[in-house]
């Protein structure tokens, strides 16, 4: 059955012209007071021509003939709009970049076209990295997840960074990493800030999310919070890439997550953000890949391992088990099937797991979460799943990789073959 599904989503998103009519159709929209937002960006790497380029590249290592794929979307890509400066690893130049960096990882080419893009997002990080370290070094705090965070901040292009200079060897690109990581290291170490009489990290931002108090709050999740800058010190390191005071700055942000863990029968998890008033919420409430105790505790497994650390990584385990236990037994409020907040994301943890560890629970998890996977495949819908989101007309037909199409069957066919990906398509995920 899984196979299945992967063949069928290939073939359903291999047209770019289809694939960008479909979801831009009327009514496929998230609905505000005032409009309705599109969801199709040409450039993104969340709904756009660069999510399809990841999974046909990756696809291409078994079936040779979808390259041609591969390189419709990347054409389709560049040619619809010029990708933007900044936005991050999805939704600037660095998007169009790391599809590029797959497609060549698996197949070679691209390389007048990247070495261009590595040119000019250096530049890009190295402007980036003085101003963020010239704000810490002033006594601020970072202030908003564009600073640091996996979709938009400095963490998800580092991430984007290590995988040129790995597959490289680009001093140009090492010199620009190597600031992004003394970025992550000085917010790390800098003294607290004061907010409302209370001491907080200079992780404290003040990016607008449901209920977040005006004064800001200190962010758990992988994907906005302190978990993916710790994973990606942990991955640099295992690549043999430090700065000064790393190894200080990974112990120190294990801190943070040792103060404000918070334990349950199940096992440890962490709140979505933490306010001067304290956690929030104080209990859990979503446990996959963007916020939570799954996400988190791939991070923790990282840190652990790269530091050898044999307690973090008994966290790590603990919290991953957790979660998967609290998802699988109905007990959690996972809406859809994608990689950011749904069931592809955790399985795309427990295969990870289960190739770094050889644990069979993991394995097992993942036939489990495969499965539940597939109950949610729709064979009517133009994507094969539909992504229910509060807010939206009706459930959205989405292609992407965050929290589409793409992503899911980049997962399932992951599973499917039981070896990591070619293509290091889940970097950006900052789960490898």
């Amino acid at each position: 059955m899984t196979t299945h599904i992967v063949t069928e989503l290939t073939d359903r998103l291999a047209d770019p012209a289809r694939v960008a009519a479909t979801t831009d159709a009327p009514g496929n929209a998230l609905r505000t007071d005032t409009r309705d937002i599109t969801l199709w960006t040409p450039v993104g790497l969340s709904d756009g021509h660069p999510a399809l380029a990841l999974l046909y590249a990756e696809r291409s290592a078994s079936d040779p003939g979808l390259r041609k794929h591969t390189h419709a979307h990347l054409q389709a890509a560049i040619t619809s709009t010029a990708p933007r400066p900044g936005g991050g690893l999805f939704g600037g130049l660095a998007a169009v970049a790391f599809a590029a960096h797959a497609a060549a990882a698996e197949s070679g080419g691209y390389q007048a076209m990247l070495t261009q893009f590595d040119q000019a997002i250096s530049r890009e990080c190295q402007a980036l990295a003085a101003r963020d370290r010239a704000r810490i070094a002033d006594g601020q705090a970072i202030g908003g997840w564009s600073g640091y965070d996996v979709p938009v901040g400095i963490t998800g292009v580092g991430r984007h960074l290590l995988a040129r200079y790995q597959l490289t060897g680009n001093q140009t690109v090492l010199a620009a990493l190597e600031n992004v990581l003394a970025t992550l290291v000085d917010i790390a170490l800098a003294d607290d800030i004061d907010v409302r009489g209370r001491r907080m990290p200079a992780w404290w931002n003040h990016h607008d999310t449901a209920g977040t108090p005006a004064e800001g709050h200190l962010n758990f999740g992988m994907a906005h919070g302190i978990g993916g800058p710790l994973a990606l010190l942990a991955l640099a390191r295992q690549a043999g890439v430090t700065v000064s005071r790393h190894d200080e700055a990974m112990l120190r942000t294990l801190s943070l997550m040792r103060k404000w863990r918070l334990d349950d029968e199940t096992g440890p998890f962490w709140p979505y953000s933490v306010t001067v008033d304290g956690p929030s919420p104080s209990g859990r409430y979503r446990e996959v890949w963007c916020y939570g105790a799954a996400g988190i505790g791939r991070a923790l497994f990282l840190a652990g391992t790269t530091l050898d650390d044999a307690s973090w990584r008994e966290t790590a385990h603990d919290a991953l088990r957790g979660a998967f236990t609290i998802a699988l037994t109905g007990h959690n409020q996972i809406r859809d099937s994608g990689l950011c907040h749904g069931w592809a994301g955790l399985l795309q943890i427990a295969s990870r797991m289960a190739f770094d560890t050889r644990d069979r629970y993991y394995a097992e998890t993942a036939d489990e979460l495969a499965v539940r996977l597939e109950k949610d495949y729709d064979p009517e819908a133009p994507f094969g799943f539909r992504y229910d989101y509060p807010g939206s007309v009706r459930p959205l037909d989405r292609p992407g990789f965050l929290e589409g199409a793409a992503g899911i069957a980049l997962a399932l066919h992951c599973h499917a073959t039981g070896r990591p990906p070619v293509t290091g398509w889940d970097a950006p995920l900052l789960i490898s």
